[in-house]
């Protein structure tokens, strides 16, 4: 065989590689997110887009979209303005997930979009590109690109946050523990308006593996962010510490921190979310020599101390203190560290009011009980909290999966109202 021959062949071959992820591109999406999963349309019938996507660590100019694909895959966002305009009307920016300028060829993808405009809604679209093989000399072979549609159905949306609101409203869920027919009967019951929705721990007993969380209850969270457009945000509770994949929580749920306790600002509110830990001590036989908590505890405890001596914190008419276990319940070596570290200094900070979960039944703490000068509410494991701040109070309405309310609504005057 000549070298002409071999060249032509080289050079058909090489087009045909081109010309794949293209039909693919254009191919028709047969169905996006059934029980458990997005199903892009892929030659062979096979997924590529398998979960997602949502929406995480939402600010006021930034926000993280996460999805993941069943193989290796080069993927981007494009976003364009919520008006009348198509989507095609032009060409889109591309935001990459590239945090150190390399574009990532992975299984999870999450793209951060920085340099938004506050309180404003986008549309947006993903797209994943399969990668078939990576050879020692850096040359890469796509295949397939999926994503999903916006020529046959509504483009997905999301806005970012608002600090100027007047009004903030927002749903709180836990102790979920894997029961995602719970979950999705709770979610029913958040009002269409809320600003974002708030995981407050325990979503699932341990995490165990991706198919394990995305089963037990992101795959209902996407289905219901999906029709609202709302960002995620999440407290780690004790049982997100346990598992072999435990260690994973926050590469599917990034924060501002790249730590699972974190701020942010929404309308006058500011809150801070706290990871308590674990609740028994480090030396527990059931953690297997791997808890360090004590530790972990006083470095955020220090990280707490600049927070609330910050300009954002102190600026805030309202603070709202987000944590899977309650400050105020202390019957466990957990919890008592977690209560001697974090009280002393929130109680310095003017919180209005501490949400907390864990007890798998509703309580309430009034300021003062057992050190703690803030209330404290706890929410059972069968109802979801919807909450709602104006300039003057904070109201809070707990419903159970019937859509009955489970207890009296609590209502608490803000410490800071004229700011």
């Amino acid at each position: 065989m000549n070298r002409f021959v071999l060249l032509q062949r080289a050079a058909i071959l090489y087009i045909v590689t081109l010309l794949v992820p293209l039909q693919a591109l254009n191919a028709d999406i047969v169905k996006i997110g059934n029980n458990s999963a997005a199903k892009e349309n892929r030659q062979g019938g096979q997924e590529i887009i398998t979960h997602g996507p949502y929406l995480a660590n939402m600010t006021n100019t930034s926000v993280q979209i996460v999805w993941t694909t069943s193989c290796p895959s080069l993927s981007w966002v494009e976003i364009a303005p919520d008006d009348a305009s198509d989507f095609y009307a032009k060409e889109r920016q591309k935001f990459f997930d590239s945090p150190l300028g390399k574009k990532q060829i992975t299984k999870l993808h999450r793209v951060r979009i920085d340099n938004l405009s506050p309180a404003t809604t986008y549309k947006y679209r993903i797209f994943s590109r399969e990668v078939l093989k990576r050879t020692l000399n850096n040359h890469i072979y796509y295949g397939d690109i999926a994503s999903i549609p916006v020529h046959k159905t509504e483009a997905l949306k999301f806005k970012t946050l608002d600090t100027s609101k007047r009004e903030v409203k927002f749903s709180i869920v836990n102790d979920i523990h894997g029961d995602s027919k719970k979950l999705k009967a709770l979610l029913s019951y958040a009002p269409k308006d809320i600003d974002f929705l708030m995981l407050n721990g325990d979503m699932v007993s341990q995490m165990d593996s991706e198919k394990q969380i995305m089963a037990g209850f992101i795959d209902t969270l996407v289905k219901f962010t999906k029709k609202s457009a709302v960002p995620l945000f999440f407290a780690r509770g004790n049982h997100e510490t346990r598992g072999k994949f435990s260690e994973e929580f926050i590469n599917y749920f990034p924060t501002q921190t790249s730590k699972p306790y974190y701020t942010f600002r929404q309308g006058h509110v500011f809150f801070i979310v706290l990871d308590s830990g674990e609740d028994k001590a480090d030396n527990d036989i059931s953690y297997f020599d791997t808890a360090d908590f004590n530790k972990y505890r006083s470095d955020q405890a220090k990280w707490l101390q600049t927070i609330i001596n910050s300009k954002e914190c102190k600026s805030a008419s309202a603070r709202i203190v987000i944590s899977h276990m309650p400050p105020a319940w202390s019957n466990r070596h957990g919890l008592n560290n977690f209560k001697n570290k974090f009280a002393p200094i929130l109680n310095e900070a003017d919180v209005d009011i501490v949400i907390s979960g864990h007890l798998h039944k509703h309580a309430f703490y009034p300021p003062t009980d057992n050190g703690i000068n803030m209330p404290n509410v706890v929410n059972s494991n069968s109802d979801i909290v919807n909450v709602s701040v104006d300039s003057k109070e904070i109201k809070i309405d707990f419903i159970g999966t019937d859509g009955n309310f489970m207890h009296q609504s609590k209502i608490f005057k803000l410490k800071h109202s004229d700011k």
